[in-house]
């Protein structure tokens, strides 16, 4: 059971890997400031929400949502707490009110930003300058907005916001949405022409255990980090070697150099065994990867989903940045996916790709209940191509799999790569010795 979910684990991984490969600032502050209709010294609850739904361009709930009690029907901003309500934003008491009229504080407003964000539920890789300890209620949502430059580490958390105070926090996080996303489409149409690239970078990953399900012998905390450099041809497949050390088992593991190729007939790897220092290539078992070498034939569907894909991820223009002789666009964008299996579905169902390919996607898709990514990207100005790419993903994974307690509760993984070398000649063969490995068995 949890060698077949390791190896699960492993297809979800370079899949998130592969996805990952792909108004000015004060206008907004202005057209904010005029849709509330007599602002005070203080910016109520009802303004910053209202504010919020609409810097953020939040759609009005398909669904009927019913008021709490202490917001009149005929309240200039009821159909923005009704957004609001509708897409978990804000929530009410237990005596069913929300508090309107109450000026919004710095930590409820970050709360309710992060929210709309989307910004994961565990605290931003630091250390971080953060206003608050983390025992307080905001430490979470309040780590990953300093870490974005949305928020000063030096705010006053139970300040009030004045409304052209939060008019600017909302400008620095939706500002530049607009020109964000259609720089960020450009790259992906660019991207979605090109065959071959080669990249390099590091990659950490931190496990945590279920406290709840403990499995003799495996660890509460897992650690890993590797230096990766790969080359993938879109008709023949992906080639990549990385250095990995381990750290958290019982047992110290030398650093373990591995091989992998990604190809029409499945995924093998090389590997040292870091107890008898033998050499060998592995096959995994067909079935419990999916096919990359398909996958990343369709890229060119994935660079253009449709509009429904929009709600799952923000994007912000931070400006413009030069390295020798080139000039990028730095963006930085924030996704959250609750519903892995179905947000598989829709982009297989986009994509085009055959059922049992489908059906490995919502296996893997099943062990996780939600995943949320956070980073920022340089975009070469001239041909709109990704240059640098810095990221963090935080999976959490689901109670049950297949009906059995998951041991593992979360990972948390951080990728830094550089991308070169798009369009130029690279072909993927898979070595002769490669394609004698024997079947890796999957085993209970």
């Amino acid at each position: 059971m949890l060698k077949r979910s390791l190896v699960l684990l492993l297809s979800l991984s370079i899949l998130l890997t592969l996805f990952a490969s792909s108004v000015f600032a004060g206008e907004l502050q202005k057209t904010l400031l005029d849709k509330l209709p007599q602002p005070g010294d203080k910016l109520t609850r009802a303004e910053f929400v209202s504010m919020l739904v609409q810097a953020a361009e939040l759609p009005a709930p398909a669904k009927s949502v019913a008021l709490p009690l202490d917001v009149p029907a005929d309240a200039w901003y009821a159909g923005d707490m009704k957004t609001a309500l509708a897409a978990g934003i804000i929530s009410g008491t237990a005596k069913n009110t929300v508090n309107p009229d109450q000026p919004v504080t710095q930590a409820q407003a970050a709360v309710m930003l992060s929210r709309v964000l989307r910004t994961p539920d565990v605290e931003a890789p630091g250390p971080l300058p953060t206003p608050v300890p983390n025992s307080h209620w905001a430490f979470v949502p309040f780590t990953w907005l300093v870490k974005e430059g949305i928020v000063e580490p030096t705010v006053k958390p139970d300040a009030f916001l004045t409304p052209a105070e939060g008019a600017a926090l909302l400008d620095r996080a939706f500002g530049t949405a607009k020109e964000a996303k259609e720089i960020m489409e450009k790259s992906q149409a660019a991207q979605a022409a090109v065959k071959t690239l080669r990249g390099t970078g590091d990659m950490s990953m931190n496990m945590k255990a279920n406290p709840a399900v403990p499995v003799q012998g495996v660890p509460s905390y897992i650690g890993m980090k590797a230096n990766v450099a790969y080359e993938m041809n879109l008709d023949q497949g992906l080639h990549q070697q990385f250095t990995m050390t381990i750290t958290g088992l019982p047992q110290t593991i030398p650093p373990m150099e591995v091989e992998q190729y990604m190809v029409a007939d499945g995924m093998y790897m090389k590997m040292k065994d870091p107890m008898s220092s033998q050499v060998k290539w592995v096959k995994m078992p067909a079935g419990s990867v999916p096919d990359f070498v398909e996958l990343m034939k369709q890229q060119t569907k994935f660079m253009q989903l449709p509009k429904e894909f929009d709600k799952y991820f923000h994007y912000r223009l931070l400006g413009e940045k030069k390295i020798d002789d080139k000039t990028f666009y730095e963006l930085s964008f924030f996704g959250n996916i609750p519903n892995l299996s179905q947000f598989m579905n829709m982009v297989g169902s986009q994509a085009g790709l055959s059922q049992d390919m489908l059906k490995s996607l919502e296996q893997s898709g099943s062990m996780v209940r939600g995943i949320s990514m956070v980073g920022k990207i340089l975009i070469d100005q001239e041909k709109f191509y990704a240059d640098q790419l810095n990221a963090s993903a935080v999976i959490v994974f689901a109670d049950k799999f297949e009906g059995k307690p998951f041991p593992m509760k979360s990972l948390t993984a951080t990728f830094n790569f550089l991308y070169k070398d798009y369009g130029t000649k690279i072909d993927i063969k898979l070595p002769a010795e490669a394609a004698r490995a024997e079947v890796l068995p999957l085993g209970p």
